[in-house]
């Protein structure tokens, strides 16, 4: 099941320029079977959308997006109160302090943190090991070759799953960038399992491969 696992709405997300009518309208109109919300720090559009979209035939797959030094991480995890415990700009969790039911992704890492402004190092890899639980590889706002390769060598060095997300902020870009899950989708805690499993595979955008070149088709599926 192809799921985006990084979507931004307005006003949790006050940079996003999708408001509930126009998400609700493309899941419904692109038959989307699950999507993932993502804002930052903010879970307040997921309590409101998840009825509506279940109208929708659309699974609401509960995420928050948080700001570190070491980067930007996504915490997925049903437990809405649990989430609503991160913030959008903080430290990095420390990783025995990370319940069972959540998983994190280190998301477009090359591309450093956007709220925190803290620039990519290699030598992050290391220390953010013991939290992460997989990388975001394709991201639909960093999709040049030097990001995606960046990504590919962390998942390799440390020997983890690969997703990928839209990190759309207009409604056009949904699905730009995706995450094709093993199984059938019907709950975040399906998702956080196949996170933990590995049983997950990033879809690249359309036309990746003329600027990837071979990352393109290490991905596709």
């Amino acid at each position: 099941m192809r799921v985006d696992l990084h979507v931004h709405t307005y006003p949790a997300s006050s940079c996003s320029t999708i408001v509930y009518r126009d998400l609700i309208a493309c899941c419904r109109e692109r038959r989307l079977g699950a999507i993932a919300l993502t804002n930052h720090g903010d879970v307040g559009d997921n309590r409101r959308l998840e009825g509506p979209l279940a109208e929708a035939g659309t699974v609401l797959v509960h995420g928050v997006e948080i700001s570190t030094p070491c980067g930007d991480f996504i915490v997925y995890s049903p437990d809405l109160d649990y989430l609503a415990g991160f913030k959008d700009l903080q430290a990095v969790p420390q990783a025995g302090s990370i319940a069972d039911h959540a998983a994190i992704v280190w998301v477009h890492p090359a591309a450093g943190g956007g709220r925190s402004g803290s620039a990519f190092r290699a030598s992050l890899t290391e220390q953010v090991a013991p939290l992460i639980d997989a990388v975001e590889v394709w991201n639909g706002n960093w999709t040049d070759t030097r990001y995606v390769a960046a990504a590919q060598r962390i998942v390799e060095t440390l020997n983890l799953p690969a997703t990928g997300g839209s990190d759309a902020h207009r409604a056009d870009r949904i699905g730009r960038c995706a995450t094709e899950i093993e199984a059938e989708v019907g709950s975040t805690a399906d998702v956080v399992a196949a996170i933990k499993s590995g049983a997950v595979t990033p879809v690249a955008p359309p036309g990746a491969g003329r600027r990837a070149g071979h990352l393109f088709d290490l991905f596709r599926r």
